[in-house]
């Protein structure tokens, strides 16, 4: 007859009875300790709310691209317009809203 190191059928669901009995009992106390306190109101803000559909940008023959460049300053004037900041429209991080660090889970 075969023996089972671990006991018997029923002796894994009992090993887990209890912790899962402790779980349990710890979170209906603390529901019940929490019971009169007062949810925040939270706001939903979509993310769709500012999506801006792509639209096509009217082709300009090329003579006439490059001498625009040329005359507000090469790509120097790009190069400048990259480093300006945002507009202040844009809502700040809170620590709500911040995703994971860059350097989440990656190995040393």
């Amino acid at each position: 007859m075969y023996s089972s190191p671990y006991g018997g059928p029923w002796s894994l669901p009992v090993k887990w009875a209890i912790p899962v009995g402790l779980a349990l009992s710890a979170s209906v106390a603390l529901a019940q300790e929490n019971a009169g306190a007062v949810a925040p109101t939270l706001k939903y803000h979509s993310v769709f709310s500012q999506y801006q559909r792509f639209s096509e940008q009217p082709v300009a023959p090329w003579r006439q691209t490059n001498d625009t460049v040329e005359s507000i300053g090469g790509w120097q004037a790009y190069a400048r317009e990259a480093q300006q900041p945002d507009p202040a429209d844009k809502p700040a991080a809170t620590p709500g809203n911040m995703g994971m660090p860059s350097d989440h889970g990656s190995m040393p």
